[in-house]
């Protein structure tokens, strides 16, 4: 109750004897007393003698019972407190009334209720991806027992290879380390032509070791595993024509290759499907939601032999293709584990002169496959969705806030009608749920839709074993964050009117609903807080957006618009020497470069920009080692190729011969790039001797560097002509088209050469380079996106909250301001009093957003190429863009403010 003067006493008496008779409890005693002062002040104020009012207002007795029995109506029809308690009946009526007061605020309810959506499901998509990616642990039994092991420099334990054939061997054997141990042939991805009956497509398939699903703790849903003889065969030779690597003719299917080829039927086991041209027996089908962890998905998988051929390279100590997953005895730490695989390689490196000086290195799983980078990204990701929800809980608070305070009459109005406190309170509560549930709903929807958009936008960006879900966790997280926004925010005015008279407020009129200081500072300090944290998200999302400007500007090295690859993989059994293999492509090249608009055609065993492959070391044999100079092996990444590859995508060759005139049928010629010039010093290059490869090569001559990855990394690289050397193996080439045109029409002309050629071969992952170059570039483009996703939902969000601000300020101070204009103020005074309030919101948050941005930007190191975290020119923009936000947000409203009608204003005071 608010304090008032005091009555003459014959009217102190009266309003005494009337609380007493109308036996109130407070706070309904206080309402009532105040009301009654009232009362009688305006009597007094009206002439009134204090002696005539009281024989006006009649018997006190009579009057306290009539407004004992008028309050207990008043609570029966409005609700009362009830003691506290509230039934289903008067709980559906507080929501409907609800509803009635949200529906005749059409603008406030869907700019609430559109907040809270953006809030919650953003925080929602971005919360499952981390969830799933991060936070959750591998899909596996006792994830927390699984390493992958590498081979590591000894002198630098963070320059890690793959394993190798006899290491692999040995780690299986030793149960001090692992309890599990398997090898998988992940170098590169392996793929094979099936056929079931006349149904010929190609399928991705993995060689593993026995004990593979045993260490990962996956059982087999049908069927069985892959036994020890089947990695390591009698005699130690793959079965003839098998797959390159495998041991015995077996094979375990997915659960969704199974379904395809057999229908879900269980006969498939023993049944026998060809992979290029070659019988393997189905021995077991692995249950539904199992993939590879380790690079593509697998439609198949078939064992790795471990074997060592006749002449000691396929498993030799020289050959670094596998990569190892083991799983630990219960009780061994990872730092115990390491320290026994060291001392037991030092023994195994003793009895073997060739095992060489690199040994295991235990990395867990989950790091691994999640990697820093890919971590760091989420972690910054996840950071800006907790920003964007900061700003929505502010935005959303302060919306509440600024209706709350406008409700001063409707709150005064029930109060005097008899609802206690509870019941006031509880009103404000069936409100706020309202806008709690569709939001919250709005919000599951967006976060659904946002998962999968962030899977549409980059599934290179997050790794296959982790696959996002939207959970009930992080949903219920986001929303109930807002939600204690809402009521936070909310109940505070409901709190505030509920102390004060109701007599107080609607005696004062239009004069009740001014914001008083305390609640415009409340108001204030969340606009602030909101471009604050606007500003932060706009910096960091200008910081990335200039990085992948400079990742795409990015000399790739290479013409990628209009080519298209393309991959035929050559069966064993039909093309079982090199000669066949080099044949057929030759052919094939010839009648690709035949069709209309079609320039070039060629074939490499590897795209550039698509990372490092066939890293082999390389020596210059110098022809001039009389005085005693000696070179070392280098490494080098190798790229065999045919045809017009170098033409048909852009590659020159910058000094020496090109491909097209020389005879490949005379001594072996490779090509070096620019960066591999450094092997040769001062020495011309063209012409000198190297060995890779196992052979003997003369340099024919240097080619332009092309980017080993997105981030334009240049390596050593030779070119060695496939019709030299497709002895060494059955090369998987990747064809190269460059068309005139868009090559898109092109792939059904080439399919049916390929048919005519060899009608089971199948035309597999037709792409254009353009489309292989930006997947390259999928983490840093997912990154941005993102974060300028969520800097644009912020930047948004503030604009709307400092414009509700400053045009509320506005509407309250409409009186002040009919004042100033009275008394001879003009419109520009009064604009720029609005501005300069509009000002003292915008340059605080500026400030303390500009602070925020600086600290946090170092955490973008690891993202950004090309641009520092401290570059001026991202903050310089946000502080611009704010400064506009700030002088849109107060534009219109100091506009609305010199339209105010002085007469009116001060008339209805």
């Amino acid at each position: 109750m608010s304090a008032a003067r005091r009555l003459p006493e014959v009217l102190e008496e009266l309003v005494a004897r009337v609380i007493a008779d109308a036996g109130l409890e407070l706070p309904e005693r206080g309402d009532v007393e105040s009301e009654l002062r009232a009362h009688f002040e305006d009597g007094i104020e009206a002439g009134v003698e204090p002696e005539e009012l009281v024989r006006r207002f009649g018997d006190p007795v009579t009057a306290g019972r009539r407004i004992a029995r008028a309050r207990a109506r008043a609570r029966r029809a409005h609700g009362g407190d009830g003691g506290g308690r509230m039934g289903a009946t008067e709980m559906g009526r507080e929501i409907r009334h609800a509803l009635r007061r949200l529906a005749r605020a059409p603008a406030f309810t869907l700019v609430v209720v559109l907040t809270l959506a953006l809030g919650v499901g953003a925080n929602t998509a971005i919360f499952t991806v981390l969830d799933a990616v991060v936070l959750r642990p591998l899909p596996y039994p006792s994830p927390d027992r699984l390493v992958r092991v590498y081979e590591a420099a000894p002198d630098d334990p963070g320059n890690v290879n793959y394993l190798r054939g006899p290491t692999s061997a040995a780690y299986r054997t030793w149960a001090e380390v692992f309890d599990r141990f398997a090898a998988i042939y992940t170098y590169s991805q392996q793929g094979a032509d099936l056929t079931l009956g006349d149904r010929p497509m190609r399928i991705t398939i993995v060689p593993v070791t026995a004990g593979y699903f045993e260490t990962l703790g996956v059982p087999p849903l049908l069927g069985r595993t892959f036994v020890e003889a089947e990695s390591f065969p009698p005699g130690g030779e793959p079965p003839e024509g098998a797959v390159a690597g495998s041991g015995a003719p077996v094979a375990i299917l997915s659960n969704e290759l199974w379904e395809e080829l057999f229908g879900a039927d269980p006969a498939a086991l023993g049944a026998t499907v060809h992979l290029n041209d070659v019988g393997y027996e189905i021995v077991g089908v692995m249950p539904p939601g199992f993939d590879n962890p380790f690079g593509p998905s697998a439609d198949a998988w078939i064992p790795q032999n471990l074997a060592t051929d006749a002449a000691g390279r396929a498993n030799g100590w020289g050959n670094y293709y596998l990569s190892g997953v083991g799983r630990l005895p219960e009780g061994l730490s990872l730092a115990a584990a390491q320290e026994r695989a060291s001392a037991l390689y030092a023994r195994l490196k003793a009895a073997n002169a060739d095992a060489g000086d690199w040994g295991p290195r235990l990395e867990p799983l989950h790091a691994d496959l999640v990697g820093p980078t890919r971590r760091t990204m989420l972690w910054i990701l996840t950071g800006a969705a907790v920003l964007v929800l900061l700003t929505a809980c502010l935005n959303v608070a302060n919306l509440i806030f600024a209706r709350g305070l406008g409700r001063d009459r409707d709150v005064a109005l029930r109060s005097a009608l008899g609802s206690g406190r509870s019941r006031i309170l509880l009103g404000v509560l069936a409100e706020n749920a309202v806008l709690a549930v569709v939001g919250g709903a709005a919000g599951l929807t967006l976060g659904w839709a946002g998962v999968r958009a962030l899977l549409a936008l980059a599934p290179e960006a997050l790794p296959r074993a982790t696959q996002p879900e939207l959970g009930a966790a992080v949903f219920l997280f986001a929303l109930g964050t807002t939600v204690l926004a809402l009521l936070g925010f909310g109940l505070a005015p409901a709190l505030r009117m509920s102390r004060t008279a109701p007599a107080d407020v609607l005696r004062s009129g239009d004069r009740a609903a001014t914001v008083g200081r305390k609640a415009r500072r409340v108001r204030n300090a969340l606009v602030v807080t909101q471009v604050a944290a606007a500003l932060v998200l706009v910096t960091g999302a200008t910081l990335l957006a200039r990085s992948f400007s400079a990742l795409t500007a990015i000399d790739v090295g290479v013409d990628p618009e209009d080519v298209l690859t393309f991959e035929v993989h050559l069966p064993q059994a039909r093309y079982p020497d090199g000669d066949d293999r080099h044949r057929f492509h030759e052919e094939l090249e010839e009648r690709v470069a035949s069709l209309p608009g079609v320039e070039a055609t060629g074939a490499v065993s590897w795209l550039p920009m698509s990372g490092p492959y066939h890293n082999w070391g390389i020596r210059w044999l110098r022809d001039d080692a009389a005085d005693g100079t000696r070179t070392s092996w280098s490494g080098t990444n190798v790229r065999v190729f045919s045809g017009a590859y170098l033409d048909a995508v852009g590659l020159s060759v910058v000094r020496g011969t090109s491909p097209s005139e020389v005879d490949l049928d005379g001594e072996p010629f490779l090509w070096i790039s620019e960066t591999g010039l450094d092997l040769f010093g001062d020495v011309e290059p063209v012409g000198q001797r190297v060995s890779v490869g196992g052979g003997t090569w003369r340099v024919m001559g240097i080619v332009e560097d092309a980017p080993l990855d997105a981030r334009g990394r240049l390596v050593r690289t030779v070119y060695l002509p496939h019709a030299q050397f497709a002895s060494d193996r059955n090369w998987s080439l990747v064809q190269t088209v460059k068309a005139q045109r868009d090559p898109g029409p092109l792939r059904e002309e080439i399919r049916r050469q390929i048919a005519s050629m060899d009608g089971d071969l199948v035309l597999y992952r037709p792409r254009l380079l353009s489309d292989i170059v930006g997947s390259s570039r999928a983490q840093d483009r997912f990154a941005t996106v993102l974060m300028g996703a969520f800097a644009l939902l912020a930047l948004t969000l503030s604009l709307v909250g400092t414009y509700g601000v400053l045009a509320g300020s506005v509407a309250s101070r409409r009186r002040e301001i009919g004042i100033r204009m009275a008394l001879g103020a003009d419109g520009a005074s009064v604009r720029g009093m609005v501005l300069r309030y509009g000002a003292a919101l915008t340059l605080p948050g500026i400030l303390i957003g500009l602070a925020g941005a600086f600290m946090g930007a170092r955490l973008l190191d690891t993202l950004l190429f090309g641009v520092a975290s401290r570059d001026a020119a991202p903050y310089a923009l946000a502080t611009g863009i704010f400064l506009l936000v700030g002088l849109l947000s107060a534009w219109l409203p100091a506009q609305r403010a010199t339209r105010v009608e002085t007469v009116r204003v001060l008339g209805a005071e």
